[in-house]
């Protein structure tokens, strides 16, 4: 069996630095990591204390990682654990909260204490994660382009601009966007989107942007901007349902009419845009949950099960 000293000897890295590795504990340098944990993979490693338990091939248990709670994280996990009990695999949900803890979540494939792992949000770069891999088949939703990531994102880019012709259409010339940070792929889709609408409808003011890196509280401050705007916007498009819900909220505790007095569009079509009775964009989360397992579970089992087909579409209010 090999072990510690061997992948010492194969790497030239110091046993302290690979058990910091194989732990998930302490600093390793990304170039460190990578180099580790190929060695691993290729030697087939197994830490001491699971080797008992290597009889069983699988665990049965998948690992959902996220870095922290938002409201769509209960509508996801539901969906994600729904279509897993029905495939005999039970899921082990992590709030991660920081670069360190993702990465102990993650060192979890190694030990096989995890089959595999889906990933709703993440904190240290695709690179690192990837590194992860060759022990356990990764997906995630996030727009991601790796060899050795599964991702079946949404593009942005379409639906947007589908959205922002329909608002063209219906009279809306002066549109506001509250958007997530441009680090998001789809934040970048959107603005893009933003951006080329303008060139061909010069006559439509999209200028009207604010940015957020979380959700909690963006809504109510996205709320007091529109408020003090010296031109308010006649509509607005927000990157979540319960951002949006947040600014209607707000609005009306200030006796403004939605959506007579300012036009609300939400995102995720999740159960608080139902709520809140608002127009929203249906970002298929709940196929990309089910297609994000079903890519698991062929990857562990050697099957071939189809997908479902993610059609994005605006869904508008009862």
């Amino acid at each position: 069996m090999t072990t510690i000293y061997d992948l010492a000897k194969k790497t030239g890295i110091s046993k302290s630095t690979i058990s910091r590795v194989v732990s998930g504990n302490g600093y390793v340098s990304e170039e460190k990591r990578k180099i580790i944990l190929n060695a691993m993979h290729e030697l087939n490693y197994i830490p001491n204390q699971v080797a008992k338990n290597l009889r069983q091939k699988h665990t049965k248990t998948i690992g959902f990682l996220v870095s922290d709670y938002f409201p769509l994280v209960g509508d996801f996990i539901n969906s994600f654990t729904k279509i897993a009990a029905k495939y005999g695999y039970n899921v082990n949900v992590y709030f991660t909260q920081n670069a360190k803890n993702e990465l102990k979540t993650l060192s979890l494939l190694t030990t096989r204490a995890l089959d595999a792992v889906f990933i709703l949000t993440r904190i240290n770069s695709w690179d690192t994660i990837s590194s992860y891999a060759d022990f356990g088949p990764i997906s995630t939703w996030q727009r991601v382009e790796h060899e050795h990531i599964y991702s079946n994102y949404i593009d942005h880019y379409p639906i947007y601009t589908d959205v922002l012709k329909h608002l063209d259409n219906l009279g809306y010339k002066n549109v506001g966007h509250v958007l997530s940070s441009l680090r998001n792929a789809n934040t970048r889709a959107r603005v893009k989107a933003i951006d080329d609408f303008k060139l061909k409808h010069p006559d439509s003011n999209q200028d009207y942007q604010i940015f957020y890196h979380g959700q909690h509280g963006a809504g109510i401050d996205a709320a007091n901007k529109w408020l003090h705007a010296k031109k308010r916007p006649e509509a607005m498009v927000f990157f979540a349902d319960f951002v949006a819900a947040e600014f209607i909220t707000t609005l009306r505790k200030h006796h403004i009419k939605v959506p007579e007095d300012c036009l609300v569009v939400g995102s995720d079509n999740s159960e608080i845009a139902k709520l809140m009775n608002m127009p929203t964009i249906d970002l298929c989360f709940r196929n990309q949950a089910h297609n994000a397992f079903i890519y698991l579970y062929n990857e562990l089992n050697d099957q071939q099960l189809p997908f479902e087909k993610q059609t994005p579409k605006l869904v508008d209010a009862d």
